[in-house]
């Protein structure tokens, strides 16, 4: 299966750095210090179910990038 290099429909990091990149907007850190520490905190709350759910979303993520030829789909 030939797919772009960086296909975030097929990388569940993706949408943990999104979540982390959500908490970041909503606190507005003023420094980098600040930031770090919001990064921090949102990646340790990030729940195993979270990821698991994830993990498990790759069956149907495959199918839907190969239904759609490789390119973006709903994911």
């Amino acid at each position: 299966m030939e797919l772009q290099s960086q296909s975030p429909d097929l990388n569940p990091i993706e949408h943990l750095r999104n979540d982390a990149e959500k908490e970041v907007q909503k606190q507005k850190p003023s420094n980098i210090k600040a930031l770090e520490a919001i990064v921090k905190k949102a990646w340790a709350q990030i729940s195993v179910r979270r990821c698991a759910n994830l993990v498990d979303s790759m069956p149907r993520r495959c199918a839907s990038v190969i239904k759609n030829f490789g390119c973006p789909t709903k994911y």
